[in-house]
């Protein structure tokens, strides 16, 4: 088989409860995220794994921000499956603001360099 051959794994919309704010009662109490994350990858990428290591870096420590939250479960991505391209999506659901919408976030997408 000639070519490159990419495999694209993705989970859609975990939802989590994690330690993450700018307010102290928000990394006290918790507040709940949906997490969707996208890995290609030139190796096989378990489903199962993926989804342990999202909840794993979820309830490893507080943060403060989601992309600080998002960077360590990066990083994780990164050594464990080698990957050329990550996207994770996290949509905060409640936020500590008067709001009339359904949440907000950030999203991350990472390319590995040539």
């Amino acid at each position: 088989m000639q070519g490159k051959l990419e495999r694209k794994v993705f989970l859609e919309e975990i939802k989590l409860h994690i330690k993450c704010g700018v307010y102290p009662e928000e990394r006290k109490l918790g507040v709940e995220v949906l997490v969707s994350i996208e890995v290609t990858s030139e190796i096989f990428v378990d489903y199962e794994e993926l989804y342990k290591t999202v909840v794993e870096v979820a309830n490893s420590q507080e943060f403060t921000y989601l992309e600080e939250f998002q960077d360590k479960l990066l990083s994780n991505i990164i050594n464990n499956w080698n990957p050329n391209f990550v996207r994770i999506r996290t949509v905060k659901l409640s936020l500590p603001f008067q709001n009339s919408f359904k949440g907000g976030g950030v999203e991350l997408v990472w390319e590995k360099k040539a």
